[in-house]
């Protein structure tokens, strides 16, 4: 009865952690995703000046995509940054949270 009373507890314990760094998680990434939005419809000088200059630079669809490797503690992450023929920023993907 111990045993089982000891896994119940243990299992809702795990289920709660679980939960919290899902929640702590989504919102690091919407906050990221509310930072990076700053910079949609702005000349890439904008861009440049805050995170400098590229790691990378592709061309994809006619647009060029600035790429920024952010190396961290735990994992890298990339910032990538869309750019039209006019130097204005028209969208990003990130996989970086804070």
């Amino acid at each position: 009865m111990f045993k089982k009373y000891l896994a119940l507890i243990s299992l809702t314990f795990l289920v709660y952690s679980c939960s919290a760094i899902s929640e702590k998680a989504k919102e690091k990434a919407d906050k990221e995703k509310t930072y990076l939005a700053t910079f949609l419809n702005k000349p890439l000088t904008n861009l440049s000046s805050t995170f400098g200059k590229p790691t990378q630079t592709l061309v994809e669809n006619n647009q060029t995509v600035h790429v920024y490797e952010i190396k961290g503690t735990i994992f890298d992450c990339h910032r990538k940054f869309t750019i039209d023929n006019k130097n204005i920023v028209v969208g990003f993907v990130s996989t970086c949270w804070d």
